[in-house]
Formats: structure tokens, C-alpha cells, sequence
């Protein structure tokens, strides 16, 4: 047995990596039965099996938040975006399309909305197939709404 083995780290690599046995006994020039046998001894598989659940147990809480907060963010884009779009129907009830077409501000109004209501749809169409928005997804809508 090779004397100064650092068996504490041997033992924490082991336990939060992903290496084998066998090649953290060549790593560390370990005798991969002597290595064994202590691992066995102290029980590193499983302290390497509850390490790798505490993890994923991270990753899906982590995960579902980042879900939640997306869908929130959704939300409260929605109902910023439907709040212009009836600010800006209120703000033009009766006019028609060949009437706007000559009038440069509300053609670009028009042009706003028509954009926002095709972002909101692609947002929409995202969430109903179970997919969370993410800032890419929500910039394009922020820009038009903060226009």
C-alpha cells in the first residue's frame, strides 16, 4: 500500500465525481483492491448515491422555480400586453383600415399591435405545449412595450 495516500480526498472525489474506482486508483497509485476495500468498508457508494439525489433534488427544485418564475413573468406580460392593446383599441374605436393607412402615427400603432399580438401568440403557443418562456423569448415583447 502506498504510504501518504490523502485518503480523505481520494474518498471526497470519489463520493462528488463521476470517476471509477479502479481509475482513482491509478490516479492516485493505489492498489485498486486496497482502494475497494476501504470504499466498501466506509460505505463511499452510497454517500456517493445520496450525494448525486441531493443534487438532482437541487436541480429540480432550481428547475421548477425557474418554471414558476417563468410562468409569473408570462402573467404579468400578458396582462401588461393586453392592457395596451385596449388602451390603444379605446384610443382608435372607429377607424378602419384604409382610413389608418394614411395616417402615419396610427399606422405605426397599428403595426405595434399587430406585432405585440404575434409575440403574445408565439408566448401563448409556447405555454400550451408545456414550454416556459424565457428572456429571449419575452426581449422582443419588453421593447415593444416599453416603446
Amino acid at each position: 500500500m502506498k504510504q501518504g495516500v490523502n485518503w480523505r480526498k481520494v474518498k471526497a472525489e470519489y463520493i462528488a465525481g463521476q470517476i471509477s474506482q479502479r481509475d482513482l486508483a491509478k490516479k492516485y497509485g493505489i492498489g485498486a483492491s486496497t482502494l475497494m476495500k476501504r470504499a466498501s468498508k466506509e460505505g463511499w457508494t452510497k454517500k456517493r448515491e445520496q450525494a448525486e439525489r441531493r443534487v438532482l433534488a437541487k436541480v429540480e427544485q432550481k428547475t421548477a422555480e425557474t418554471v414558476a418564475d417563468n410562468a409569473v413573468l408570462l402573467e404579468k406580460v400578458k396582462t401588461g400586453l393586453l392592457q395596451k392593446l385596449a388602451g390603444m383599441l379605446e384610443a382608435y374605436p372607429d377607424t378602419n383600415a384604409a382610413e389608418v393607412k394614411h395616417r402615419t402615427k396610427n399606422t405605426e400603432i397599428i403595426y405595434r399591435m399587430k406585432d405585440i399580438a404575434a409575440i403574445y401568440a408565439a408566448l401563448e403557443d409556447k405555454t400550451q405545449k408545456g414550454q416556459s418562456a424565457d428572456i429571449e423569448d419575452l426581449s422582443p415583447l419588453a421593447d415593444l412595450l416599453n416603446e
